[in-house]
């Protein structure tokens, strides 16, 4: 088996493809196409960036994880649904399309016979979700784009120019592999307040990590009689003796000798006492 290697997974599902005839599903595969090649160079991404495998009611994309991703989902919220207004507006009715989109990232391996890997199982799930199929089925917009949590997680609720996160709500589904998927569809006319996506884990600043402690006072008692008396600076340091403090506020360097200033008190007064 192939190695599998990092790719943006772009997937496209026609809306009620098997209910057409099959000249009519001729030219909606043909449209899909259009559609997709239109949105892939408004992202300005070149043919030999991506790798296409048909689905006959659909199509999916594995494309290079260098591609900018915020190009992709910028193009997939503006030039696909214009593109598709402008294809079903000189359409019959019966070969109107409307898509709905998946995009997800993950590990994908590529053999003779094409793709596979958990990844792309995922990005499928999310594409047959119910709630997804409800979301196209009520809206008036002729897509609806869904991203994975991954993707939502690292690109969108970054508010990249064009990405509104506000604009992603969330959906869940229920894989058949017993795991619970969640995913964000696109839909302009709400706003989702949790930009912040509920996953992100909550980031502590180191400063806050740090106890602070404060030094335990020293009982009145503890101190002896005949100790020297002690300098305290600013920093919360000690000093015993003799302490030398450089530029202070006043001027110069300051030189205070405790020891001789007791020496001259204790002669001052045996000198009275003569």
């Amino acid at each position: 088996m192939a190695e599998p290697s990092n790719k943006t997974i772009l997937l496209m599902d026609m809306e009620g493809s098997g209910r057409r005839r099959d000249s009519e599903q001729a030219v909606i595969h043909r449209m899909l196409y259009r559609v997709l090649h239109e949105t892939l160079s408004a992202a300005a991404i070149e043919p030999t960036e991506y790798r296409g495998e048909d689905r006959g009611d659909g199509v999916f994309v594995l494309i290079d994880p260098a591609v900018p991703k915020p190009a992709l989902l910028r193009a997939l919220l503006t030039a696909t649904p214009e593109q598709l207004v402008s294809t079903n507006r000189l359409a019959a009715e019966g070969a109107r399309i409307r898509l709905r989109i998946v995009v997800h990232t993950g590990e994908v391996a590529l053999d003779e016979f094409g793709a596979v890997g958990a990844d792309l199982v995922h990005a499928f799930r999310l594409l047959d979700a119910p709630a997804l199929r409800k979301e196209l089925a009520t809206t008036s917009e002729p897509s609806v784009l869904c991203v994975s949590n991954a993707v939502y997680q690292g690109v969108v609720r970054h508010a990249h120019p064009g990405v509104r996160p506000e604009h992603f709500h969330p959906l869940t589904v229920d894989s058949k592999e017993g795991a619970t998927l969640t995913g964000w569809y696109h839909d302009i006319s709400r706003r989702h307040t949790d930009t912040a996506g509920s996953e992100q884990p909550a980031v502590e600043s180191t400063a806050s990590s740090i106890p602070t402690q404060a030094a335990a006072p020293v009982p009145r008692s503890e101190h002896s009689a005949n100790a020297a008396p002690a300098l305290h600076t600013r920093t919360g340091n000690f000093f015993f003796g003799t302490a030398t403090i450089a530029g202070d506020a006043i001027a110069g360097d300051k030189h205070v000798d405790t020891g001789s200033t007791e020496s001259a008190r204790q002669r001052d007064v045996e000198g009275n006492g003569e």
